[in-house]
């Protein structure tokens, strides 16, 4: 939690500073709202489940008072009969293991949503401090946890009085009634209590879960210097975005000049402006520039084309005109067809006579 005093956290807490904190561990919880869940899962599924969990156990009873000669059963009996009776429990109680299963994950992705954090379960020995330990007895958190604790007692009580009021006359006329109907009575009694239970601990778990998320975003209020702290982080200074062009810009210089030497020609203005270009009949529809450079970089291109046998002529006017109009990696415009054509002709002439063809 921030160690800033609460006077000066005026901010409220930044998108990165919220998803920081999930990645810590830190996410709004209610302790109140998965027990509500829960019982109010367990009771729907106990409503809609009960006659065949009933049936379960009337028959179970029956089974286990059945009287069986001894030698009927031996050991391999036994064993059957075990595993027999193991498998129909879990049968009978999968339905509300599931149930619960769901109600749990259900209630934390409502109080918290999807959070994985392998920080969170990192061993941290200032966690089992008594001195912290006595921080957090005394706290308002915990102060707030004894509250909403005697409140879901009083609730409890006051919903179990009013209703076992309302309900005396049955409850006592439970003394007079056959087993079949004192066991429905019953039944209904208990899915009555029980479900108004669950509305009042689910009413109370909704008021946490409030609270929770409110405290949640007050502990992570910012102050104004460490707003300003986060925006400079990613902020990029002006120096470091010039650095950041610099280097890619020499890169992208890197690879035009590593395409010199598979140039045709490089045509020259004769020393301010340098383009290397490059022909392939049978792949390329026209003349492709695959390097280019003023000055400097003008000299350096001529000078690989001279060390890899690439020719360098002299054409001021066309070498200005592709400098400008044609981006490397670029074909030529068709309006510099003729002009390109020639040169490419005179150089592959060229070719010819040296090679003796």
């Amino acid at each position: 939690m921030p160690d800033k005093p609460a006077s000066e956290r005026t901010e409220e807490a930044t998108p990165e500073r919220l998803k920081k904190a999930r990645e810590e561990g830190q996410v709004p919880q209610s302790r109140e709202l998965p027990s509500a869940i829960m019982i109010a899962a367990l009771l729907l599924s106990l409503a809609l489940l009960g006659g065949g969990l009933f049936a379960w156990f009337t028959g179970q009873v029956r089974d286990g008072l059945s009287v069986r000669p001894p030698e009927a059963l031996g050991f391999t009996g036994v064993e059957g009969v075990v595993r027999q009776k193991m498998t129909s429990a879990l049968a009978a109680a999968a339905p509300f293991l599931l149930v619960a299963a769901a109600a749990s994950i259900f209630a934390s992705l409502l109080s918290s949503g999807w959070a994985f954090s392998p920080k969170a379960a990192a061993i941290k020995l200032e966690r089992i401090s008594p001195v912290r330990g006595l921080k957090n007895l005394f706290s308002t958190r915990s102060l707030v946890r004894l509250l909403i604790s005697l409140g879901k007692l009083i609730v409890i009580l006051g919903i179990v009085y009013a209703y076992l009021a309302d309900n005396l006359p049955a409850c006592l006329a439970l003394r007079w009634a056959e087993p079949a109907g004192a066991l429905v009575t019953i039944g209904r009694l208990v899915l009555g209590l029980m479900g108004r239970i669950a509305i009042g601990v689910l009413v109370l778990a909704g008021i946490d879960l409030l609270y929770q998320r409110r405290k949640y975003k007050k502990d992570l209020r910012m102050t104004r210097q460490e707003v300003k702290e986060e925006r400079k982080q990613h902020e990029v200074s002006p120096e470091v975005k010039g650095r950041i062009r610099a280097v890619q810009i020499e890169m992208v210089r890197k690879r035009m000049l590593q395409e010199v030497p598979t140039a045709d020609v490089v045509l020259a203005n004769p020393t301010h402006v340098a383009v290397a270009i490059r022909y392939e009949a049978k792949s390329m529809e026209a003349p492709l520039v695959v390097a280019k450079g003023g000055d400097l970089l003008c000299e350096k291109i001529k000078e690989i084309a001279r060390t890899h046998g690439v020719p360098v002529l002299h054409r001021p006017e066309l070498a200005r005109t592709l400098y400008a109009a044609v981006d490397v990696g670029k074909p030529i415009p068709e309006a510099l067809f003729v002009a390109v054509a020639e040169v490419l002709a005179l150089i592959y002439r060229l070719r010819r006579r040296r090679t003796g063809l």
